[in-house]
């Protein structure tokens, strides 16, 4: 696993496809978060290289022999100075492609964020997921991870 060779156009347009497998997945989901607006994919490169040589953000690759098989994104969040927590650690993207699930490959991506975010000093670390999203919330569950806020929309 290795966070370097994210910056070439071929790595780009990997993600770039398999960002669009993982939204068309929730997509299916029936979330109303993840329909795309025009000129999403665009937008999307530009945050996924945003996540790429920053100190407080992150980019994970997993590697079975050269080529990529999954991805992680995370960065370091400032709260609000009011709360004694000034930062809170925010994996917002995990994705690993079909024949390599349930392997391990999500969990050392994982598990190498979560040493990124102690490396930085900070203990807490959240994740965002459907409640639709059943192999995901257990997922999460099986590393640990605990339902902490109950997030509800309503649509008008």
């Amino acid at each position: 696993m290795t966070d370097r060779p994210t910056a070439s156009s071929f790595w780009l347009a990997v993600a770039t496809l398999w960002w669009r497998e993982l939204v068309g997945f929730h997509e299916a989901l029936g979330g109303q978060d993840f329909r795309l607006a025009p000129g999403a994919e665009a937008r999307w490169r530009t945050y996924l290289q945003g996540h790429i040589g920053r100190r407080s953000k992150l980019c994970l690759v997993a590697l079975a022999g050269p080529q990529p098989v999954g991805f992680l994104l995370g960065s370091v969040q400032a709260r609000a100075g009011i709360f004694m927590e000034r930062e809170v650690g925010e994996i917002s993207d995990v994705y690993v492609q079909a024949p390599f699930r349930r392997k391990g490959v999500g969990k050392a991506l994982v598990d190498a964020a979560l040493e990124w975010f102690e490396d930085r000093r900070v203990g807490r670390v959240r994740i965002r997921t459907d409640a639709r999203n059943t192999m995901g919330v257990e997922f999460w569950k099986t590393l640990g991870f605990q339902t902490a806020v109950l997030t509800m929309d309503r649509l008008t």
